[in-house]
């Protein structure tokens, strides 16, 4: 910054870069000395959840359903999956059918913001099935090894008499 007397007042000429820099790093320690004195939960509000979440295909544990059904009537199925911590929940279920059999797979998903307390607990989630013709419905359940067998559930469907 230079000055010069002209009469009696004083004119000065401001190098504006400068004092834009001397601004930004002041706002910048600011906003460092904010985020330092924010709690977790308070930060979790700021920050997008969405992009810590993690979706995961999961083992199945069991499944219990009924065996038998009518054409269009809708049947459930308990579908249970082990379950490590609080921050693992059901997403969604992924089906692929092809004639009598349909292939279900389980989704959960992982928020790793959450706290997690680690206890191991059983979860569940019903599956909802409507058979549209009458025969016998193969529906397997995969977990994520490949290798490993399904669990199978047979669902033998009839027209009801009228």
């Amino acid at each position: 910054m230079g000055c010069i007397l002209i009469g009696n007042n004083y004119r000065c000429k401001v190098n504006a870069s400068a004092v834009m820099n001397k601004l930004l790093s002041a706002l910048s320690i600011l906003i460092l000395f904010s985020a330092a004195s924010c709690t977790k939960s308070e930060i979790n509000d700021v920050i997008n959840a969405d992009n810590f979440i993690t979706v995961k295909q999961t083992a199945i544990a069991s499944v219990n359903g009924p065996t038998t059904a009518n054409v269009n009537q809708e049947v459930a199925f308990t579908v249970s999956w082990p379950y490590n911590g609080n921050c693992e929940k059901f997403k969604t279920f992924k089906i692929d059918t092809l004639s009598d059999t349909t292939r279900i797979k389980l989704y959960t998903a992982t928020n790793h913001v959450e706290d997690c307390n680690g206890k191991e607990v059983q979860r569940s989630k019903v599956f909802k099935f409507t058979p549209v013709k009458s025969g016998t419905y193969f529906l397997k359940f995969y977990g994520p090894d490949s290798m490993a067998k399904p669990i199978t559930d047979t669902l033998t469907v009839i027209k009801p008499a009228r």
